[in-house]
């Protein structure tokens, strides 16, 4: 049964008010849609079966060419371990996009944060951390508000409360 016919019952029971019918045939639609990714899944693999030897060929081919041209050493020489090649409309599902990309593999280095991290605007401005001005100026209900807190954002929210009521109140002024 195809799609079309399945989506015409299914008009048919929709107009009948049939919930008995439309859920049969939602069954067989589901059900055909797990056959057709099977039947797709199973030509994707034999495809890929098809053109394994083809493409094992082709690395072969192209690690020869890379080191006929000695570009191990170029690689090495700028501690990289290798590339990635993207050729013009690799996607026929997107003809419209071309790449043309190489970027080398190289490794990933991360920033030394110095003295165990940056300080941020309240100790910046205040010379005291949000959480510094949260323990000196909260009152009881602040520090319930706080425990009660459940995400990093409503903690955060809770303690800027404070430092703006103590800045309001005349008790925290900026140290510039």
């Amino acid at each position: 049964m195809t799609i079309q016919d399945l989506q015409a019952q299914m008009a048919d029971a929709i107009a009948k008010n049939d919930v008995a019918a439309m859920e049969t045939i939602a069954a067989q639609i589901v059900a055909g849609k797990r056959d057709r990714a099977k039947v797709e899944a199973d030509r994707l693999l034999k495809e890929s079966e098809a053109l394994a030897g083809k493409r094992e060929a082709l690395a072969a081919s192209i690690q020869a060419a890379v080191k006929a041209m000695a570009l191990d050493k170029a690689i090495t020489d700028v501690k990289g371990w290798g590339f990635t090649y993207k050729v013009d409309k690799a996607n026929p599902n997107e003809p419209d996009i071309t790449y043309k990309a190489v970027a080398l593999t190289t490794a990933v280095v991360k920033a030394h944060k110095a003295g165990g991290g940056a300080s941020g605007k309240s100790k910046d401005e205040y010379g005291l951390s949000l959480g510094e001005i949260f323990d000196k100026f909260a009152t009881d209900e602040d520090k319930t508000k706080l425990a009660g807190a459940t995400t990093g954002s409503s903690q955060w929210q809770v303690k800027v409360a404070v430092k703006k009521r103590a800045i309001a109140d005349g008790k925290l002024a900026p140290v510039k």
